[in-house]
């Protein structure tokens, strides 16, 4: 689909150019093979673990009861269980799945018990949290505005002082998740607490969003964020680096450990995972699976601290946590990111204010911005009209020098020179206004691309706006608007039309509409408005043009007049003599 977009950028800008002219990101660089938690935990040559733990250590399970804690708000219902901690199950009641008519999304892969699972590594041993029988200080919770942030608090004592206590606690307004927690009995050993994310998300996405191509792991290091897709991770490897957060995240959902910029991650451990199939709507849909593991080192007096973010990819929650975080998902190519990030922002906090201060669908919030974009726009649309038509305009007395002086090419530039001054003519006049709302374009397909506010937004016969219209009626639209543009600048102008106009004005709304039919509805909705409202300033500009027009055949024809009159008067002088 962003092939499509940079096509749609090539040939209108040629297109443009021609009408007035005659016409992955790169892999972490700090990476050494990982397989044990010996890379991120430094060996101590002190006393082994506590004998209770021996086992554990070396991977065997003991009898933990398998409880769960349930917490349920307004925007989640989480399923934490009393073996570490993992989380069983992560519900987004605000957005529908589509894999599981009926349901909201559910974030963790069915059966899996390792999601956000935790572990130990002290000295050269691992102890498995999700073996140790923690005891919860309740089953239930409920956040809620009225009871505001809530905790749960999970417990393991052994007999022989080793202990390891966490404390969750929730919000009733975000997704986020804090975590504090204590480890008693290290004994003087030094620990890292190892975060798993999982190796995947379940799949919950319609097959038009494509998520599974999205599906990646990011981290923020010193302020720079590295993307790196799944399906381009070949093998395993340890990043050594403090990392402020490790995230992976799919189309529209994210799961990351945020751990801050004052005690960062140690590192975080990328594993190679087979590759699973899913069967859905019909088709075995392939995902890339990569096991991320974040590394976070215990404080000397058994402390430690981090958040985790298990929820939508919404950019003012996301920003809202810091660190930015709410850069997870790209807006365009990373070439571009420095200068669409600024206009995407921009653009998601007008639409989101729109949508929250007049309580209104996303559908008519686009309607509004368009027209909204539009009257913005409108001094530059106007100017690249007017210089459009002008150029337009000279196209006549441009095409009599050419046939007049065809065979002396020296007279023939001298007079279009003189043309060109006496008229104002400028090839780029008409082209440049109108390359400058192109980044505002390609800043609206990657929102309308990423943004979450418009998966499952209804709108008039639109199911979803982050999908194609079901119908294509909003790319007909668009192709019967930019038709008709061209039509009233054309023949409303009173300007004649030659072999390359008429090109144009017929082949440009096709390509135009061959692009934009796989596209979101939600950008088809915003271009289709801004066509149509674009309608009466053309037509303004035509009539105004085609009075300028009707002036200068006045003229022409005044000063032939003269000239022929002068001409008679010399004869008739001439004759009498």
């Amino acid at each position: 689909m962003e092939k499509r977009l940079l096509l749609a950028v090539v040939m209108m800008t040629a297109a443009i150019l021609l009408t007035n002219v005659l016409f992955p990101p790169p892999r972490p660089s700090t990476q050494a093979s990982a397989d044990s938690a010996a890379v991120v935990a430094p060996s101590d040559a002190v006393a082994p673990l506590p004998g209770a733990l021996v086992n554990v250590a070396a991977g065997s399970t003991m009898a933990a009861p398998a409880d769960s804690v349930v917490i349920v708000s307004d925007l989640y219902r989480y399923v934490i269980s009393t073996r570490g901690g993992a989380v069983l199950r992560a519900e987004l009641l605000g957005f529908p799945s589509y894999s599981r008519e009926g349901e909201t999304v559910q974030l963790v892969p069915d059966g899996t018990r390792d999601f956000l699972s935790h572990r130990l590594a002290i000295g050269n041993d691992t102890v498995q949290l999700a073996a140790l029988p923690f005891i919860a200080d309740k089953r239930e919770l409920a956040v809620g505005q009225t009871t505001g942030s809530r905790t749960v608090d999970l417990s393991y004592t052994d007999p022989s002082g080793f202990g390891v206590t966490m404390r969750y606690s929730f919000d009733p307004a975000t997704y986020l998740i804090s975590v504090a927690g204590q480890v008693q009995g290290l004994g003087g050993r030094s620990a890292s607490l190892l975060t798993k994310l999982g190796q995947g998300m379940e799949v919950h996405e319609h097959p038009d969003h494509h998520s599974e191509r999205e599906l990646a792991y990011v981290t923020r290091a010193s302020g720079d964020i590295d993307r790196v897709a799944f399906r381009s991770v070949e093998e395993s490897a340890a990043l050594a680096e403090p990392f402020e957060w490790v995230a992976i995240k799919d189309k529209f959902f994210v799961t990351a450990v945020v751990a801050g910029a004052d005690s960062p991650l140690h590192s975080a451990i990328i594993q190679d995972v087979p590759d699973v199939s899913r069967a859905f709507g019909g088709d075995t849909v392939p995902l890339p699976q990569v096991a991320v593991t974040s590394v976070l080192p215990v404080e000397a007096d058994g402390s430690f601290a981090f958040q985790s973010y298990v929820g939508p990819q919404d950019y003012e929650l996301l920003q809202q946590v810091g660190l930015d975080l709410e850069e997870v998902t790209p807006y365009g190519y990373r070439w571009l990111q420095p200068f669409i990030r600024p206009l995407a922002a921009a653009v998601l906090w007008v639409l989101n204010t729109l949508h929250g201060a007049l309580g209104i669908a996303y559908g008519w919030v686009l309607v509004i911005f368009g027209v909204m974009m539009r009257i913005v726009l409108w001094p530059l649309n106007a100017k690249a009209m007017r210089a459009q038509m002008k150029n337009m305009g000279t196209q006549p007395l441009l095409q009599e020098i050419r046939d007049k002086y065809k065979n002396d090419p020296e007279k023939q530039k001298e007079a279009m020179l003189a043309l060109y001054k006496e008229h104002g003519f400028n090839p780029f006049a008409g082209c440049l206004p109108m390359l400058v709302p192109m980044p505002v374009l390609i800043t609206l397909f990657f929102v309308f691309q990423n943004t979450i506010a418009f998966r499952g937004a209804e709108f008039l016969w639109l199911p979803d706006l982050s999908l194609r219209d079901p119908f294509y009626i909003l790319p007909l639209v668009m192709i019967v608007s930019m038709f008709a543009l061209q039509w009233v600048s054309t023949h409303l102008s009173g300007i004649e039309q030659n072999a390359q106009m008429k090109m144009m004005m017929y082949m440009m709304p096709i390509v135009m509409g061959f692009i934009f039919f796989v596209l979101p509805a939600g950008l088809n909705l915003y271009y289709a408005v801004t066509q149509v409202a674009s309608v009466p300033q053309q037509i303004l500009i035509a009539l105004e043009r085609k009075k300028a027009t009707e002036e200068m055949k006045r003229n022409n024809a005044a000063k032939a007049g003269g000239g022929a009159a002068g001409g008679a008067g010399a004869r008739k002088k001439k004759s009498k003599k």
